[in-house]
């Protein structure tokens, strides 16, 4: 049966329609409960909740106008301390959530989360989000592209933090930092500290490296042939002194000087000697491919914590020709690993001396 429309609350503002839907301001309610207010701009209108017994114990829902009037956002209120309702959070017309803060920039005190899914969160003078994880080790944050993991940051034996990029990361165990796997477990001998293309400079270390030397690991272990002795012998008329073109460039003449071997005068003497250089880990040639690809400028964007950028060109680098785009340019670089070319050197050295040494004892004995 339907209701008749209580007249009798439409003159205290307040009117139930035929179908039951409750109007406080209208007449024509358009869902269960409709509030309506001539439009003013930059208007509110507010539930409250309160207690009557408490003074200024307030919370409110407020409905606030666009000061153009062709939107609104939605505020939230709570009290503190017996003092007035304040707004603590907002959906503003645009759906971005705002909490502690009414604007969505990223350079103001407060949460947002932004309707185009963008994240922001900034606070003065202290961490500005925590993450964390119960129980169990293994990832805190997880990092995708489209649908792909390409990184995550986690923990391992509750104390040893983690950081993943695709399949392989580093790991902090107390004073020390380890290769390590994309779930964190440890990894040996894996991973390389860069590469041919992209290298580090100077590494600032209160000692040397140490590698691995133990018997139980290698094999076929022998004095050097007549061959690699030649060819020591000659590698070891090539150490001269030379300068880097990149700190000439830079420096000019206060470019400093090196002292070292030309890795293709390296190479031509293994040659020489009837062997193949690269048969020799002391000495390294890479090929790589390079496209140079323009990257458009960037205009500032404060609300997305954007910088303005220039317009600049990146060198992109692929490992094989296959994965090269179109018009990718070969380079190659050689180098060397300096204690094994000093170890061939100097073995060599000390198998001559000792034939020397041999032949002298030979002819004093006559």
């Amino acid at each position: 049966m339907s209701k008749a429309r209580n007249t009798a609350d439409l003159s205290n503002g307040i009117d139930v329609d035929a179908s039951g839907n409750v109007g406080i301001g209208t007449s024509s309610p358009e869902d269960k409960l409709s509030l309506d207010q001539p439009y003013v701009a930059s208007g509110e209108m507010a539930i409250s909740f309160n207690q009557s017994n408490f003074a200024n114990r307030a919370t409110k829902i407020i409905h606030k106008m666009d000061a153009s009037g062709n939107g609104g956002s939605l505020l939230f209120a709570t009290n503190a301390n017996g003092a007035d309702a304040s707004e603590r959070m907002r959906i503003d017309s645009s759906g971005n959530l705002l909490v502690g803060k009414t604007s969505d920039s990223t350079i103001t005190v407060g949460c947002m989360a932004r309707a185009d899914g963008f994240l922001a969160s900034y606070r003065e003078d202290n961490a500005s989000a925590l993450f964390g994880r119960a129980n169990t080790d293994g990832d805190i944050a997880v990092f995708r592209k489209d649908s792909t993991t390409v990184g995550s940051i986690g923990v391992v034996n509750t104390s040893e933090p983690y950081f993943i990029s695709s399949n392989r990361g580093i790991r902090i165990s107390g004073n020390n930092i380890r290769p390590c796997s994309s779930g964190g477990a440890n990894l040996d001998n894996v991973i390389d500290l860069g590469d041919t293309g992209q290298r580090f400079d100077d590494i600032y270390a209160t000692n040397g490296t140490i590698q691995t030397s133990d018997q139980n690991e290698k094999q076929q272990i022998a004095s050097l042939t007549d061959a690699e002795m030649t060819a020591a012998k000659a590698i070891s008329k090539l150490f001269k002194t030379f300068k880097w073109n990149d700190s000439v460039a830079e420096k000019g003449d206060a470019a400093r000087t090196h002292t070292g071997v030309i890795a293709q005068e390296v190479e031509a003497a293994m040659t020489d000697a009837g062997l193949n250089a690269g048969d020799y880990a002391f000495f390294i040639s890479t090929t790589w491919w390079e496209a140079q690809t323009e990257v458009p400028a960037v205009e500032a964007d404060e609300e997305s914590g954007v910088e303005a950028q220039e317009a600049y060109t990146r060198t992109d680098t692929y490992d094989t020709l296959e994965d090269a785009q179109e018009g990718a340019t070969e380079r190659t670089r050689k180098g060397i690993r300096y204690p094994e070319l000093l170890a061939f050197v100097g073995a060599a050295t000390e198998q001559r001396l000792a034939s020397i040494e041999a032949r002298v004892t030979a002819l004093e004995a006559i």
